[in-house]
């Protein structure tokens, strides 16, 4: 014979919670999980505020998170508010990427290096942020724009590589543990995957403009 199931309003008071749990917990705990996730997802992607100045730093030097999370703090008080939503927001994606860590920790060097062609290949930062062993390496990838790519060449030579001590710049100079040897570069328009599409032709020549703002603001300019 059939057991025979029982409809909710057919359970005792008293065993009622324990029907539910025999009978809805795991659908209730999947359907919880599902919503967080859902919730997450719109968070950080829908609802996640747009970058306006996305910054790769690619550096052999290693600089803690909380410098970066001071500069990108301080550049909310630039005027780099171009998606105008009434917010500065830089971005800084820094990847510690020493090639002596091929000998000596191999996994996680692999592990930054394909995070590093990740980053290259999605072509989102025109500001680049490298060392001196890095500015080779993104030399020899073409990955180097040179003063032609500004409105003001301020005095360099057209045909001549960017590369400027981050500590002349805003805000990074007021940034005491900044180590020296860091330099800021652009990557050339023509890669950056621009093609015909006006909306990443605008994104580009918006971190021109930021680079433009940090020069403009260094007292010694």
């Amino acid at each position: 014979m059939a057991d025979h199931t029982y409809k909710p309003s057919e359970v005792p008071k008293g065993q009622r919670f324990q029907y539910f749990l025999d009978y809805y917990k795991w659908p209730f705990i999947i359907t919880i999980i599902l919503v967080i996730g859902v919730v997450s997802f719109l968070k950080s992607t829908v609802f996640r505020p747009k970058t306006d100045v996305p910054i790769l730093v690619t550096s052999s030097i290693y600089v803690s998170h909380e410098i970066w999370n001071a500069a990108t703090e301080s550049m909310a008080s630039m005027p780099l508010d171009f998606d105008e939503d009434g917010k500065s927001l830089a971005t800084i994606n820094y990847i510690y990427y020493d090639k002596a860590m091929e000998k000596t920790d191999l996994q996680n060097f692999l592990a930054l290096q394909t995070k590093l062609a990740g980053s290259l290949a999605a072509a989102e930062s025109a500001l680049q942020i490298l060392d001196e062993e890095t500015f080779l390496f993104f030399n020899e990838q073409e990955l180097l724009g040179t003063y032609s790519e500004l409105p003001d060449t301020f005095g360099h030579a057209a045909d001549e590589l960017i590369k400027i001590p981050l500590k002349e710049l805003a805000p990074f100079n007021t940034i005491n543990d900044l180590p020296d040897g860091l330099y800021i570069t652009l990557r050339p328009k023509n890669a950056m995957q621009i093609g015909n599409s006006k909306k990443k032709l605008a994104f580009f020549e918006h971190q021109v403009e930021a680079l433009m703002q940090m020069i403009a603001d260094n007292p010694n300019n």
